[in-house]
């Protein structure tokens, strides 16, 4: 099967996260590339490029709920997966606003992550890395 490769983005200033993260989405066929803050990202020019984000919570400088908000403004959002080791109610209200984003608190497991992504990716119209067409 010629399935497109999803791509992900993933946006932790925690390098070992980021090396756990890569390694999983790998091994179920994402393409993954990882930046260590929202500003990062930012000039990173993902828009359009990517199909899903698995992003920190807490960052330096912009935190993940800025750069989700900012994003969304822009109509440049995609499926994400937001991830923190700190639970803040106020935060969980206000990822409830936005659409296809899901909250892991860390230690999460891992086919949660795997399964959110692979059923709300789009690989640009093309096959999912699970063989299912979504788009």
């Amino acid at each position: 099967m010629n399935a497109a490769k999803a791509k992900v983005c993933i946006v932790d200033d925690d390098p070992a996260v980021q090396d756990s993260v890569r390694a999983l989405l790998a091994a179920f066929g994402f393409e993954t590339h990882c930046v260590a803050s929202a500003e990062e990202f930012l000039l990173g020019n993902f828009n359009g490029s990517i199909d899903g984000m698995v992003l920190d919570l807490r960052l330096p400088k912009m935190s993940g709920i800025d750069l989700l908000t900012q994003l969304t403004e822009e109509g440049a959002a995609v499926p994400t997966v937001v991830i923190s080791g700190h639970r803040d109610e106020d935060v969980l209200a206000q990822l409830a606003s936005f659409q296809a984003v899901i909250f892991l608190m860390k230690p999460f497991a891992p086919n949660r992550l795997v399964e959110f992504l692979s059923e709300h990716c789009t690989s640009s119209g093309n096959d999912c890395p699970d063989g299912s067409n979504h788009g």
